[in-house]
């Protein structure tokens, strides 16, 4: 139907009961938005990259929130219970929760991916790795597995093997044997059931470590996916530049497995959990709007980057565990998340097909992520952190705010103002469209390609140049301009203003240990100026994942510039807490960071 030139949505609709009658006039506006997708599980039991992850308190409720979230097109969930539900006792079995949460889940076209995780029933330990006793975990691994055959395909080894989940107690080798024994188990199981590794935040060094102990073991292929928890990669989108580690999560664990499991160097990646909680303190708050346009983002990168399933954490607000994660509030309303997450799952379809990428605006800064719709091809697309990108289109398009509702009409050559808000345009052209199918074959363009360097650095000014190297949070440092016309960013000089830094993903590679860092500094004023380097390394044992290198760089009294470096030993730049370096002032006054620099080679 024709379109008017802007009709609107008023966002407090989405506080109030008119919500959904408001999501439905919305719906019949723009090409019946808010249709439930129905499920449609292939032969390979692939239903698309909808879903939830829920904690355990939300267990408690799960048969009010199914409903919801399946209305928003969810298709999957992450959500099982522990061994000790099973197994009161070794030689008992109580099925009862697992088989109402089995037949709510089908009940409400959901698909259902499980959890392997607990301790024996008579063991003290809660969340250890069960080390001690692997037969009786076989046992109950292959029959929870043969009892749910027909149910649940999916099945994770742990909930995050690195963190806190396994008491610190146990390191990849032990990840590695628990794994073996539950590929075993579970294919007996059910032949067709499907294995996963999984990880807390975004750590392939722990993954791979872990595939090297299988290989070691004789059991390099006794995994079928992987699964990540990327939530500290993700804040990184409140930073500039914050995209491009998560864009490149997938590549990077291709890597990794094309090294150490060639044979499963295609198997499916999951997010099987990531979120963006709530707050009103710190330094960058998270509202609902943030929230929900992160989620916009999230899924659109991951889709394409070819990333099979991306689960939110979580769906609904828990009685009994921290709030401010779900899709939904405690009190059963949903939040302008849930609109969001409904908006790309109805226009995208069941199972996006992804077409390709564009790089917009004059200087190629703006994201664009184009696929075929279920009504048309569309792409979502907004700005970096800070900065606005003024488009123009050859022919007419609609432009959607996915959240809100609102959309406008933009004929040709009127001008669109993109900012970091992401926003849904259809109705492009032909020639848009096939520009993006022939960069979808490319790498990313986005921070650069470097590749053949041997060196990439960060240079602090009035425009900053960032050749490679990117900080976090650069806008929490003020720039300072000397009198000879260079400049730089102000470090408060104690230990809680470090700044933190990545270098591109196609930079080396997550397999290069050795590096030397550079940095240029310049006094302010009179008093101890000195700093310590933190680098990222390859943990083995889920602790942190990140070293001081042991050597003080300490500046003397001289007004200009001075140079401090680093050489650093067995690094793994994975970005698993976002950063791969940081530079950490103790006990300084204010001073200035000029250049900050990271070759693979010695600095001549």
């Amino acid at each position: 139907m024709p379109l008017p030139p802007e009709s609107t949505l008023e966002s407090r609709l989405f506080l109030s009961p008119r919500y959904f009658a408001a999501a439905y006039a919305f719906a019949i506006t723009f090409a019946s938005l808010f249709c439930s997708p129905a499920l449609a599980e292939s032969p390979d039991g692939d239903v698309g990259p909808w879903g939830v992850s829920s904690s355990a308190s939300a267990f408690r409720n799960h048969t009010e929130w199914f409903p919801k979230v399946s209305t928003a097109g969810v298709t999957s969930v992450r959500l099982f219970p522990g061994w000790r539900t099973f197994q009161p006792q070794l030689d008992q079995w109580n099925w009862k929760e697992g088989d109402q949460l089995v037949e709510s889940a089908k009940k409400n076209n959901l698909q259902l991916n499980a959890i392997l995780m607990g301790s024996p029933p008579d063991s003290k330990y809660v969340h250890a790795f069960p080390m001690d006793d692997l037969p009786a975990w076989s046992q109950f691994v292959e029959g929870a597995v043969s009892h749910y055959k027909g149910d649940v395909r999916y099945w994770e080894v742990w909930n995050e093997g690195n963190g806190g989940f396994n008491d610190a107690h146990h390191t990849t080798v032990d990840y590695a044997k628990l794994a073996a024994a539950t590929y075993v188990a579970a294919k007996k199981g059910n032949p067709d059931a499907q294995v996963g590794l999984t990880v807390a935040s975004y750590d392939p060094a722990y993954l791979h470590q872990t595939i090297l102990a299988l290989r070691d073991a004789g059991a390099a292929d006794h995994f079928d996916y992987l699964c990540i928890h990327p939530y500290e990669i993700a804040g990184g989108l409140r930073s500039k530049n914050g995209e491009i580690p998560f864009l490149w999560m997938n590549q990077t664990l291709r890597t990794i497995l094309a090294e150490s499991a060639p044979d499963k160097v295609d198997a499916p990646i999951w997010i099987s959990e990531v979120g963006d909680k709530l707050h009103a303190d710190g330094r960058t708050p998270t509202t609902d709007l943030d929230a929900a346009q992160s989620l916009v983002k999230m899924y659109a990168m991951a889709i394409a980057q070819g990333i099979a399933r991306t689960q939110w954490f979580e769906a609904q607000d828990p009685y009994g565990e921290e709030s401010g994660f779900g899709l939904i509030n405690r009190s059963g309303e949903p939040r302008p998340a849930y609109a969001a997450l409904k908006t790309l799952a109805t226009q995208l379809g069941t199972k996006p097909k992804y077409l390709g990428w564009l790089a917009l605006g004059e200087q190629g800064a703006g994201y664009g992520f184009v696929f075929a719709g279920t009504q048309a091809n569309l792409m979502i697309a907004w700005s970096p952190v800070g900065e606005e990108q003024t488009l123009t289109f050859p022919t007419m398009v609609v432009v959607a705010d996915p959240i809100t509702g609102r959309l406008r009409r933009f004929e040709a050559g009127e001008k669109l103002t993109l900012t970091n808000a992401p926003l849904l345009i259809t109705s492009l052209s032909p020639t848009l469209v096939s520009q993006a199918k022939a960069n979808a074959a490319q790498n990313f363009p986005w921070g650069g390609d470097h590749r053949q360097a041997k060196t990439v650095r960060f240079s602090a000014g009035a425009a900053d140049e960032t050749a490679g190297l990117f900080p976090l949070n650069r806008d929490a440092y003020p720039t300072v301009t000397f009198a000879d016309g260079s400049s730089g960013l102000l470090v408060q000089g104690d230990i809680g203003h470090p700044v933190s830094l990545f270098v591109h993903p196609t930079f080396a590679s997550i397999l290069t240990r050795d590096y030397y860092v550079r940095v240029k500094v310049r006094r302010v004023s009179a008093g101890n100026v000195g700093m310590n380097l933190l680098y990222e390394v390859a943990d083995t044992q889920g602790g942190t994942p990140y070293r001081n290198v042991g050597t003080w760089f300490g500046v003397s009294a001289d007004p200009g510039w001075q140079t401090g470096v680093w050489h650093v030993k067995e690094a793994c730049f994975a970005k698993m807490w976002g950063n791969d370096i940081t530079i950490r002032p103790e006990q300084s006054v204010p001073f200035v960071i000029g250049e900050i620099e990271v070759s693979t080679e010695p600095f001549k």
